[in-house]
């Protein structure tokens, strides 16, 4: 889970950015009053934490496909759709 990693020891990560990425985030961080690597810290942290959810979802998708006994997670997609589209 993403928490434990983030109570583990301390790693350096040297990047490279394109000039306006870098600005971007340069502004920001002055905008937010912190710093690039603190913000950088907080941005990674949230695309983790993401990445989990959405694959949680996925999972619980893929098993409410075959409580339905339904062919995949696409035929689940289009049952839903359809609903949402008569409200």
């Amino acid at each position: 889970m993403v928490t434990e990693v983030f109570k583990m020891g301390r790693k350096i990560l040297n990047i490279s950015l394109p000039e306006e990425l870098y600005a971007a985030v340069d502004d920001l961080a002055a905008e937010e009053n912190k710093s690039k690597a603190e913000l950088a810290r907080e941005i990674l942290r949230e695309y983790i934490t993401k990445r989990e959810r959405w694959a949680l979802l996925r999972s619980w998708g893929e098993q409410t496909a075959q409580g339905y006994n339904l062919a995949d997670v696409d035929e689940l997609e289009t049952i839903i759709h359809q609903y949402r589209d008569t409200k």
